[in-house]
């Protein structure tokens, strides 16, 4: 399930702690993220977390000049607000798609957490100190917390459709052994030299190779009732392509 991977992802997803040394000013070229005052739409899902660092009282290079962010711990705070950004964007798509009911605590949580992104995208290195940037940095592993939370109370609708039976998905698996059979027959004897190139049985072996491909992914507590018994159906409709095309060989 979508969201029980995004969930693992979310755990998972720590947020590297900065530590204190020194360097000289740059402007950020933090990944560009709009203002979200309202939801849109999401361009990509979370990515494994950036990795942790130590954090320390010691300084490893020379001093900041008056407590300026560094340069290490501004490429860490980068780095931790791409990562916010790309978890936001995950869980925003899985909230508005039509498997997860309305609830405002949710959008609650995910209009702060794009209130801090936005604050993000306004920052360079030569405006933020130090102790701003420990500050930010906390901020965003409350919101990876706060949008595992999220993830972890939504409700499923029905929408996404009443999951397989025990029955149908049987037969989508009987199906799937004939139709793997029929395919196997076919491509052996077709590639053979005794029979002569046809784009209609090319077309066939293709057909089932793709369902055959598909078929190799789902499980039981991933496929609705609903889409199994259009998939039998179309297994049906290729076997019967597949026995058409062996009896004109």
């Amino acid at each position: 399930m979508k969201k029980k991977l995004l969930s693992v992802i979310l755990t998972v997803a720590m947020v590297a702690a900065l530590t204190a040394c020194g360097g000289k000013e740059t402007e950020a070229t933090a990944p560009a993220a709009e203002a979200r005052t309202e939801t849109q739409a999401p361009e990509e899902e979370a990515q494994a977390p950036v990795e942790e660092a130590e954090d320390t009282t010691e300084d490893t290079t020379e001093d900041t000049a008056d407590g300026m962010v560094s340069d290490e711990n501004f490429k860490i705070l980068q780095d931790n607000y791409a990562l916010v950004v790309e978890c936001y964007d995950a869980v925003l798509e899985l909230y508005s798609s039509d498997e997860i009911a309305a609830n405002a605590d949710i959008e609650d949580a995910m209009l702060l957490a794009a209130e801090v992104i936005d604050q993000m995208g306004e920052i360079t290195q030569d405006t933020l100190t130090e102790e701003d940037a420990q500050t930010l940095n906390s901020a965003m592993e409350d919101i990876l917390n706060g949008l595992s939370d999220v993830v972890d109370g939504m409700e499923t609708t029905g929408d996404a459709g009443e999951m397989v039976s025990d029955e149908t998905f049987a037969a989508l698996s009987e199906n799937y052994g004939i139709l793997t059979e029929a395919y196997d027959v076919v491509a052996e004897a077709y590639n053979s030299d005794a029979v002569e190139a046809n784009t209609e049985i090319e077309d066939a072996l293709n057909q089932a190779y793709d369902i055959i491909e598909k078929m190799g992914t789902i499980t039981q507590d991933s496929i609705t009732e609903e889409d199994a018994l259009t998939l039998t159906d179309a297994m049906v409709a290729i076997i019967e392509v597949l026995d058409t095309v062996v009896d004109a060989m």
